[in-house]
């Protein structure tokens, strides 16, 4: 491995890691934003506060690439982890106005807002750089940067208990803005840029108008994102509330969750390397469904969070799957297939996660999770399609 090539990897991998970390700061801290000794949301709130992340995420993952015309894609990733950065400060921060419901509000909805920001840019920006990172190994090489965000989302849920068992949860996202902040600096110091053929696909030159096939995955991605919502923005919640575990129960549920999503990565990509995976990317999706349907049925701790677990390594390889063949159909648009996809994955999350909320109190967290089998079901037929019409593009 070139010098070069290390001192990026450097940055992107740990990058993926950290941007793991702060886009699960929040799911992870529900049981407290929801707790009455705490910021005291409602279950409507707590599923409203996705929404500026929502909005912000699909604005930013959208105008990424034309943005990168005029500064660069490495100043856009820059501009997305200050923006990771002010999320996880003001998450951290907001335990300050407890007592004050509508200041912890807004502060908490601002933070989530500039989450958006932050995820959009920087993941925008990741895909393609890790592409290209190792010529001719580029699905491993993007398989890895979303093992490593993987690794992240369930190291979040670990910090927060880890900090709430101390009596100081906050500390966990303070950390984080840290860490966030000191990768920022090391990457600001790299040569960071796209090839050629990345430049070229700017979204300037197409006008937003993508290719049919594109949206196709577009709308996978969607229910993905609606499926990973289910088990990710409400996971911990659902284990408190309807399993009846406790927080730290409830959290480990969560980070089960999100290490079965980093280790199903890893292990798919070492089979990736000797073997076809498309199959499994098609069967993926119906496991997933069958899951979303027992799930509620769980009777006992021990199954609740193998069901969770479960959840997590079956759901694990089918987002770097979806980023990795789309770039194989559309590779001279690599930028802006990025752009696309994180923007459906923001929209299908922020979906599922605010339906719940909304929903809740009428239908019931069991009722809702059980209806995320349909997510999945129209995931997997889209997958399936796409599978079967490759060959004629």
């Amino acid at each position: 491995m070139k010098t070069s090539t290390l001192k990026k990897a450097l940055a992107i991998y740990p990058g993926g890691f950290l941007l793991g970390v702060v886009l699960v700061l929040f799911p992870a801290a529900g049981s407290i934003l929801t707790s009455e000794a705490h910021h005291s949301f409602t279950s409507s709130q707590f599923g409203s506060i996705f929404t500026p992340q929502i909005i912000l995420a699909i604005l930013s993952s959208l105008l990424a690439s034309r943005i990168a015309d005029k500064i660069g894609m490495k100043k856009v990733l820059l501009l997305g982890m200050v923006a990771l950065t002010i999320s996880a400060a003001l998450l951290g921060f907001s335990h300050l106005f407890e007592a004050d419901a509508y200041i912890a509000y807004f502060i908490i909805m601002s933070a989530t807002a500039f989450l958006g920001l932050g995820f959009g840019f920087s993941l925008t920006a990741l895909n393609p750089f890790a592409y290209q990172l190792f010529p001719g190994k580029e699905a491993s090489a993007l398989t890895a940067l979303h093992f490593f965000l993987g690794l992240g989302t369930a190291t979040s849920p670990l910090l927060i208990s880890y900090f709430d068992s101390l009596g100081s949860w906050w500390m966990g996202a303070l950390v984080t803005a840290v860490l966030v902040l000191l990768v920022l600096i090391y990457t600001a110091t790299l040569h960071l840029s796209l090839t050629e053929d990345a430049k070229e696909s700017g979204i300037k030159k197409i006008k937003f108008k993508i290719p049919r096939r594109l949206w196709w995955y577009v709308i996978a991605v969607f229910f993905y994102g609606a499926c990973e919502a289910t088990f990710g923005s409400w996971g911990s919640v659902f284990l408190e509330k309807q399993g009846g575990l406790s927080v730290a129960k409830a959290s480990l549920g969560l980070s089960l969750f999100w290490g079965a999503v980093a280790v199903g990565r890893i292990l798919f990509a070492l089979v990736a390397l000797k073997y076809k995976t498309n199959w499994l990317y098609m069967i993926a999706p119906f496991v997933l469904a069958l899951i979303f349907y027992m799930l509620p049925l769980a009777d006992s701790e021990i199954l609740y969070l193998c069901a969770m677990a479960a959840g997590g390594l079956v759901i694990s390889f089918v987002l770097p799957k979806s980023f990795s063949n789309s770039t194989a159909d559309f590779p001279q648009q690599a930028a802006i297939v990025s752009g696309f996809l994180v923007a459906a994955l923001q929209l299908g999350t922020g979906f599922s996660a605010n339906v719940i909320g909304l929903l809740n109190e009428s239908f019931g967290l069991a009722v809702l999770f059980q209806f995320s089998t349909v997510y999945a079901l129209i995931f997997g037929f889209i997958v399936l399609y796409l599978n079967q019409t490759r060959t004629k593009v």
